[in-house]
């Protein structure tokens, strides 16, 4: 399972919670009162959820998966997500969006970063320089540097699209 929380519209009072299951489920969750309310649940990975990231704009979230696809889904009642891509490229993970909504970056089990358009999910850079997988990727808040981990120990620094 891997969890999303953030703030409905910088109001602490009122939380949005974007969840993905080993089902290959994802539902959204909104605090009204004292309880969780379901506004949203989705069935769009065939393998379970490995990643999820709430857009900075608060309308949409994404998910990677053991699978090969990635999926941008509504914040929103909703039927259906409002994206979906086939990768080619299955245990994609550690989805993060950079600060500014128009990029993400996920770490690959292949060893690869893979960087994506928000919008469209066009893959728009591959980052390739670890020797195994990958764990763990990044932005950082000052330079926009995107930052992966792998499991060969080493960390990794790329200055792209700032």
């Amino acid at each position: 399972m891997c969890l999303c929380l953030a703030s409905k519209s910088g109001d602490p009072s009122q939380q949005i919670l974007a969840v993905g299951y080993e089902s290959g489920h994802s539902c959204v969750y909104t605090l009204s009162s004292s309880s969780w309310s379901t506004i949203y649940s989705y069935k769009a990975h065939s393998q379970p959820v490995l990643s999820i990231a709430i857009h900075p704009s608060q309308e949409s979230f994404y998910t990677s998966s053991a699978d090969a696809n990635l999926v941008q889904h509504p914040i929103a009642i909703a039927a259906q997500p409002i994206k979906s891509l086939n990768t080619k490229h299955s245990g994609q993970t550690s989805l993060r969006i950079r600060d500014d909504g128009r990029i993400f970056v996920t770490a690959g089990w292949d060893g690869f970063g893979r960087v994506y358009s928000s919008t469209t999910l066009k893959q728009v850079a591959v980052l390739k320089w670890h020797t195994g997988g990958l764990q763990v990727a990044g932005f950082s808040a000052v330079r926009r540097w995107i930052v992966l981990g792998g499991k060969d120990g080493k960390v990794t620094l790329w200055d792209l699209f700032n």
